[in-house]
């Protein structure tokens, strides 16, 4: 047998092998990085702040029934003072003097405040609702990011492999070619060509991980992982939905933020309402001044007041208050209403976007698959001519170029349907 055929034979046996990685290399899941993901980017390290913030704030708002405190003081001088110009035999009224003093210890306690305090916790968990929801809605993007990193390291990850793959059985090229040209068998282009070959393989591989390693960079930086060089990112399958969901089966983050906005509303319409209701507290004074309760004595002395304060507001019912706010809150209600229409619509598009996008990587890659056949096929026959000295060197080196292009779209475009696949499921919310 010739050793045209015997260069053909390694080829053959190299190229039609599985692609597979080494043993003992660590596996890195999609799964794996959005954990790590959620416990280091600083976006979901604001939600602890946020609960923590929040128990402040009705801490605060609890106060409001609290006894509350306040030392006064007063001292004033008046033009007049009350007097009693009525002659009373034996008796002598002296009028109080014009300069007057007091201290006083005032002590006030909310009994009812017509759910005022009650109200505003519930705004205030309400807002806290809205913040967490924000930053949902920020890790939704993230996740995007990373999901994006993720398989389009896949795929430099498979475009390295078959650089790998190439490079090794161009090697055996190379080195069958340069003894057949010993030999006297093939001539210095043929050996040339093959060399030239094993270097484009060479570049190809060399970029393929110049850009794995900067997605792997990446990853790391947005979720804190350690990903060794030998670790490999592991292809994710996932099975698309037949039928698109409906709006209520969407768990988007933006559209829990707008009915968390939603209530938000509903909790002011309640603040607003309760501030007009009538309000019961108790109050206590304790003071010492001249005069003191009885105006008429003209010496300094301690007196004390306490007793019951009911409240009743009335300027909502002529300054139109209740009116204005139901007018502002509908507006805010309506705006809320045609941001959650925009954003079904917009995920809708997306996802007949993505799926469409599915469809068309499925029709792509049943014709990888044919068209990689065609291409080995066509290999082989230059093989067999090779041997039979009806084809060149030349010949093979394009038939397998166009065969490692065929294996290198497939696994592209495999890759990026399990990517469209994801960002359907990143679309729902289920991701």
């Amino acid at each position: 047998m010739r050793l045209s055929w015997a260069i053909a034979c390694v080829v053959f046996v190299g190229l039609c092998g599985p692609l597979a990685h080494a043993e003992g290399e660590a596996s890195v899941s999609l799964g794996s990085l959005l954990d790590a993901g959620r416990r280091h980017h600083p976006t979901l390290a604001k939600q602890p702040l946020l609960a923590e913030s929040l128990e402040l704030t009705k801490a605060k708002i609890n106060r409001a029934y609290w006894p509350q405190l306040s030392l006064g003081g007063q001292a004033t001088w008046q033009s007049a003072v009350t007097s009693i110009d009525i002659p009373v035999p034996g008796v002598s009224v002296s009028p109080p003097a014009k300069d007057q003093y007091r201290v006083t210890l005032d002590l006030k306690q909310n009994i009812w405040d017509g759910g005022v305090t009650s109200d505003q916790k519930r705004v205030a968990e309400s807002r806290t609702r809205v913040e967490h929801e924000k930053v949902n809605v920020e890790w939704h993007q993230v996740r995007d990011r990373i999901l994006s990193l993720y398989f389009a390291g896949v795929v430099q990850q498979e475009l390295r492999a078959q650089g790998e793959l190439l490079m090794h059985n161009l090697g055996v090229v190379v080195e069958k070619a340069e003894l057949a040209q010993k030999n006297g068998i093939l001539t210095e282009r043929d050996v040339l060509l093959a060399r030239a070959k094993q270097v484009e393989a060479h570049q190809a591989m060399a970029e393929a991980s110049a850009e794995l390693l900067g997605v792997r960079r990446s990853l790391e930086e947005l979720t804190g992982a350690t990903l060794a060089e030998s670790a490999v990112l592991a292809s994710e399958s996932c099975v698309a939905p037949a039928t698109r969901p409906s709006a209520d089966a969407l768990r988007r983050p933006e559209l829990s933020m707008l009915d968390a906005q939603a209530q938000l509303l509903d909790a002011q319409e309640q603040l607003e309402r309760s501030a007009d209701r009538p309000r019961l507290g108790a109050f206590a004074t304790a003071g010492y001044g001249r005069p003191g309760l009885n105006f008429l004595n003209n010496s300094f002395e301690p007196y004390f007041i306490g007793g019951v304060q009911l409240s009743v507001p009335l300027t909502y019912l002529y300054a139109g208050t209740h009116q204005n706010g139901s007018k502002q809150l509908a507006v805010q209600r309506a705006l809320v209403a045609r941001e959650r229409d925009t954003v079904i619509k917009q995920v809708n598009l997306a996802l007949d976007t993505q799926t469409t996008e599915l469809a068309r990587l499925d029709a792509v890659i049943a014709l990888d698959d044919e068209l990689l056949q065609l291409r080995e096929h066509a290999r082989k026959q230059t093989e067999l001519q090779l041997e039979l000295g009806t084809a060149s060197m030349t010949d093979l080196i394009n038939d397998l170029s166009q065969e490692d292009l065929a294996r290198s779209r497939r696994a592209v475009h495999r890759a990026q349907h399990e990517l469209s696949c994801h960002q359907i499921a990143l679309i729902k919310g289920d991701l």
